[in-house]
């Protein structure tokens, strides 16, 4: 099978990458906040029926965070960011670029990068963007990382993560199917120039066929009639969670043999998998797919639940601060975003 489930396209055919300024991953930082929510905080919250130890069973979650009322995105994004730098040994005047990948951020207009580089004490005008692409945003973000650094960047911030919809200020539906899967993280991810090549391989699509697999109504729905305001504009909608999952592993597939193909290299090759785990099942599956024991890959889902963006960077992070990933290691990296898009790259660490 070529296509993702529900589709009636082809994915696009990848291209080799062609750089004459390398790029590495330099480091990475990760903030959390403070505030433990756990399943049974959830179900007296709501007042839905289930049970701590169902929810664990079916998506193998156990608690997840979630900021207070008053915070931003920005203030814990610029604490990511700060960490990055910190790792990395670099003030914040050494960034040209920074990108954020978003689900809300704290306003549409200004960009929420743009708090993020006045949280930083910046005063040089560098451009700052937000992005949308949902839980593979850090995959494209890091794209156009590889591609500012051989244009002339030598630092560009990646940043991911959001206020999700356990956040009061933003709804949460009692349904089941969803009430569980989220919860408050912020990454980042700073991609430096490199004098060797430490990217093998990139691939990225979408696919708009998918577009009603997971989405969030607001926007011209509300402004054209469509749909009337309400909370349920603020909600992730998920019409069906087993078509999410088939295409999350048909998105592993395409996207993992595209980066073999395009590198040469086999899974063998692979000394380490990072991926987006929207549930604990969907990781497990992922890894079966490609043949992967779970020593060779890392989830955070259990304490972290569907951080959306902050996904990805969220596990590489874990991978590099307990060492399970080394210098001179092989990394398939991938983020899917509910089939509609994803992306991964083949790096060396």
């Amino acid at each position: 099978m070529t296509r993702m489930i529900g589709s009636s396209k082809n994915p696009p055919a990848g291209h080799r990458l062609s750089a004459n300024r390398f790029a590495r991953i330099v480091s990475t930082g990760s903030v959390v906040p403070d505030e433990v929510v756990t399943n049974q905080d959830l179900i007296d919250e709501f007042g839905v029926i289930a049970t701590d130890r169902a929810v664990r069973y079916s998506i193998g979650i156990s608690e997840r965070r979630r900021a207070p009322a008053a915070a931003s995105a920005a203030q814990y994004l610029e604490r990511a960011a700060r960490q990055c730098l910190e790792r990395a040994q670099l003030a914040p005047e050494a960034l040209d670029r920074i990108i954020y990948a978003r689900l809300f951020g704290d306003h549409f207009v200004p960009a929420t990068a743009l708090r993020v580089l006045e949280r930083l004490g910046l005063r040089r005008g560098i451009p700052a963007m937000d992005i949308s692409a949902a839980c593979s945003g850090v995959m494209h973000a890091l794209e156009m990382a590889i591609s500012f650094i051989n244009a002339g960047d030598d630092y560009v911030m990646v940043l991911g993560g959001d206020r999700t919809v356990l956040s009061p200020q933003v709804a949460v539906t009692r349904d089941t199917r969803t009430l569980f899967l989220n919860g408050d993280g912020f990454a980042a991810v700073l991609v430096g120039r490199s004098e060797t090549r430490s990217f093998r391989a990139r691939y990225l699509y979408t696919d708009s066929d998918l577009r009603d697999f997971a989405f969030i109504p607001l926007g011209t729905e509300l402004l054209n009639g469509t749909q009337d305001f309400g909370p349920h504009m603020f909600a992730m909608t998920m019409p069906d969670g087993r078509q999410i999952h088939q295409s999350v592993l048909d998105s592993c597939r395409i996207i993992s043999q595209h980066l073999f193909d395009l590198s040469g290299l086999r899974m063998d090759d692979i000394d380490f998998v990072i991926t987006s785990d929207q549930t604990h099942l969907v990781w497990k599956d992922q890894l079966a797919a490609l043949g992967v024991p779970e020593s060779k890959s890392i989830s955070c889902f259990h304490k972290y639940g569907n951080t959306v963006a902050a996904m990805v960077p969220l596990n590489l992070h874990e991978a590099f601060v307990t060492g399970a990933i080394v210098p001179g290691m092989k990394v398939l990296m991938m983020g899917h975003g509910a089939g509609a898009s994803g992306g991964g790259f083949i790096f060396e660490a």
